[in-house]
């Protein structure tokens, strides 16, 4: 197993300018702190934690969206902040809270977007491109539904387009936000089968999770994170596999709940 995301002392946060984040001169806070991470090829790796914890932020920063204010991320063995758009594009595909999109675009026509990173909005379309469309939608059981607009989907419909689409891109790494945000338990367990068999595939993943039963369902390894404090950022609490991190202890503690509100969010 190789390491595929690497994550060395990573503090990130908003405001200063660095890059695209804000106005320059404006104090940069920071919303995680001395994070440590390593995600195996194969491994998909559980983001959990209340609301604040940095979740969104650690994802950002991850795949190169957000510049770490200190420390050092590297995925597939490169470090990002030395990637250009493209580049960063073939290594992570991103998946964050689904929006409902007011284009019509066909489903075949939003998940060949996946390929536009390689080509530009003004490239033709190849062979090889249709070819790996066509394998994305078969992966995500969406034929039946290729020429539908996506103005006509469900929100499962919908999120398993927009995964298909991180197929089509063939990163080797998916960074994905609450895929199961909004959607019935049905939608959801079937969000996150799919995304385990990509994952089995060979690809690593991030994907943060507010139900905390899919992730003792899914993940290989979990980390929780801790709340923020009025002077420490938030930072990881505890790491490790399902059984060992989904306790009464540790999940009341992170997110303030009694052991008997801690079962009913595990079991």
């Amino acid at each position: 197993m190789k390491n595929l995301l690497e994550l060395r002392g990573v503090s990130a946060g908003y405001g200063n300018g660095r890059g695209n984040d804000g106005p320059r001169g404006i104090q940069k806070k920071a919303a995680i702190g001395n994070v440590d991470l390593l995600v195996e090829e194969g491994e998909l790796v559980v983001l959990a934690g209340p609301n604040g914890s940095g979740k969104t932020t650690l994802l950002k920063t991850a795949g190169g969206l957000l510049a770490p204010m200190e420390g050092r991320v590297a995925v597939n063995g490169k470090d990002v902040s030395t990637l250009k758009r493209r580049e960063r594009a073939a290594l992570t595909a991103f998946l964050f809270q689904v929006r409902d999109s007011p284009w019509p675009f066909t489903v075949r026509e939003t998940i060949a977007q996946g390929r536009f990173f390689m080509k530009g909005w003004l490239g033709s379309e190849t062979r090889e491109d249709r070819e790996v469309v066509a394998a994305a939608l078969d992966k995500a059981d969406l034929g039946v539904l290729a020429d539908r607009p996506i103005t006509e989907l469900s929100g499962g419909e919908l999120q398993r387009v927009y995964i298909a689409r991180c197929i089509a891109q063939g990163a080797a790494f998916l960074l994905f936000d609450e895929p199961e945000n909004n959607l019935d338990p049905k939608y959801a367990y079937m969000i996150m089968t799919l995304v385990k068999d990509l994952v089995r595939e060979g690809r690593g993943a991030i994907v943060s999770l507010h139900d905390l039963r899919l992730a003792n369902a899914f993940a290989d390894r979990i980390v929780l994170l801790s709340r923020p404090s009025k002077n420490e950022p938030a930072s990881i609490f505890a790491a490790g596999i399902p059984g060992e991190i989904l306790t009464t202890e540790s999940v009341g503690r992170v997110f303030d709940l009694s052991p008997n509100l801690v079962k009913s969010m595990i079991l």
